[in-house]
């Protein structure tokens, strides 16, 4: 039976009118008569010829460098060679082994503070921006040991097939591009009028990579909203210095200081504190959800008062009593909601209650219920009337950020434990891809860098 065979040829030009003989990258070989599982080329054929394509592209550009790179850009004199560094360039399409040609620094150039010695081309630790933003990208959204079999799998990746490769790759984009600024945004000044925007703080708890002294350790994930709808995540763990990354995060999301704010929480003691020290004049909104499970929690406990007793009668009175002192706290009036609860908890010590079944559990309730609106008594608002304004009553977007931060990644169905002191970077790039910022991230470090489908387009001829 007849072959067919098709050679891939790769031809350099230079644009002074004279290519190359075109160097042969991949020949491939199919039947006269085709099936559909030989039509087109397979997944093995495409890594071998893009790999190879890879390697003569780049040894050709490396080499072009070290000729340019021959004479002194201010004098033009000719640099002495220092020889060559074997160096390996690690990109999608490949690992790449090159020789890069070092030259010494010009004599006219002694007086500036300059090395003696130089790389005719600097690669920062051998990998191409495109391999270290996917890999992070894709690191950001699911398991290391799934990211590295999936490039492996789909690329001709080198050195990528564990999930330690993954792991210290994502982990470098995170120390050193997921917290820039992205390309085209503005230098932030602080003394600039900005709308105002609506702050949501949680926390979540991350299982601790050493058992010993925590077991588990918090992590602070908020969300800023504009007014324009725009949403900003930010996460960091909790430690000694968690105000100055609080601060941090809301200036990245153009918050300002005189910018009015809300600030949404659960009560928790530790959030007000990171929030009085930030942002010490933002209005304070508690959770409504909290507070109405609180309250929920004391009724529930309320109905079962002398089931199956002849007192069985008197859940009526404090099911209304607690009844009303929700409805009052909705309205604003936080002082009378307090008076009635305190008035429900001396109608338990009466003689014919306090030794009514169930009496216990529900004064438990309803005094945890008095010490949490107590504790968070500055940060109780009318919700009925920013209900009616359509402002925010709840913490659920914030909830939906933990969820989109930690949960989803990081703790649900996860094995992997984690470091207090090294997650930062790996939370940093989870938000900046939620956020969708890390490509312009990498283009204020790389300006030519261009990601996903924003590649340049390439120019097929017949």
């Amino acid at each position: 039976m007849q072959k067919l065979v098709w050679r891939v040829k790769l031809v350099a030009d230079f644009g002074d009118g004279a290519a190359e003989i075109g160097v042969e990258v991949g020949r491939i070989e199919r039947d006269e008569f085709a099936v559909p599982e030989t039509l087109g080329l397979s997944l093995a054929e495409g890594k071998r010829v893009a790999a190879a394509i890879q390697t003569e592209m780049v040894r050709a550009q490396a080499a072009t460098m070290g000729e340019r790179s021959r004479c002194c850009a201010h004098c033009g004199a000719d640099l002495p060679s220092k020889g060559y560094r074997p160096v390996t360039f690690r990109s999608l399409f490949g690992d790449v082994p090159l020789r890069v040609r070092r030259f010494t620094s010009c004599q006219c150039r002694e007086i500036v503070d300059e090395p003696r010695s130089f790389s005719a081309l600097t690669l920062e630790g051998g990998t191409a921006p495109e391999l270290a933003y996917v890999t992070a990208k894709f690191a950001a959204l699911a398991p290391f040991a799934k990211v590295a079999n999936l490039l492996a799998e789909l690329l001709p990746v080198g050195g990528a097939v564990n999930a330690g490769t993954v792991r210290n790759r994502t982990r470098r984009v995170g120390e050193r591009i997921a917290r820039l600024r992205p390309e085209g945004a503005a230098d932030p000044n602080i003394d600039a009028v900005t709308p105002a925007v609506v702050v949501g703080l949680d926390g979540g708890y991350l299982r601790s990579r050493h058992r010993r002294p925590e077991r588990n350790f918090e992590v602070i994930a908020g969300k800023v909203l504009n007014l324009d709808g725009s949403q900003h995540r930010f996460a960091f763990a909790r430690n000694d210095n968690s105000a100055s990354e609080f601060a941090n995060a809301v200036v990245s999301a153009g918050v300002r200081l005189g910018t009015p704010a809300t600030v949404l929480c659960d009560g928790a003691p530790g959030l007000w504190n990171i929030q009085r020290q930030v942002m010490p004049e933002a209005i304070l909104v508690l959770d409504w959800f909290h507070i109405a499970m609180r309250f929920e929690h004391a009724l529930q406990a309320t109905r079962g008062l002398g089931a199956g007793t002849s007192s069985d009668y008197l859940r009526g009175h404090p099911i209304r009593e607690i009844e009303s002192a929700k409805w009052r706290l909705w309205h604003g009036r936080s002082s009378a909601c307090l008076g009635r609860l305190a008035r429900l908890t001396h109608w338990f010590d009466a003689a014919h209650v306090r030794d009514v079944r169930g009496v216990a559990a529900v004064r438990r309730h309803v005094n945890d219920l008095i010490e949490y609106l107590y504790a968070n008594q500055l940060a109780l608002v009318n919700y009925g009337r920013r209900r009616h304004d359509r402002q925010p009553i709840s913490t659920a977007f914030v909830e939906s950020a933990v969820n989109e931060i930690l949960s989803k990644r990081m703790i649900k169905k996860q094995q992997m434990r984690w470091n207090r002191w090294t997650a930062q970077p790996f939370l940093d790039v989870r938000v900046a891809v939620l956020n969708k910022t890390l490509a312009g991230s990498f283009r204020r470090l790389y300006p030519n860098f261009q990601p996903d489908n924003e590649n340049c387009p390439v120019r097929l001829s017949a």
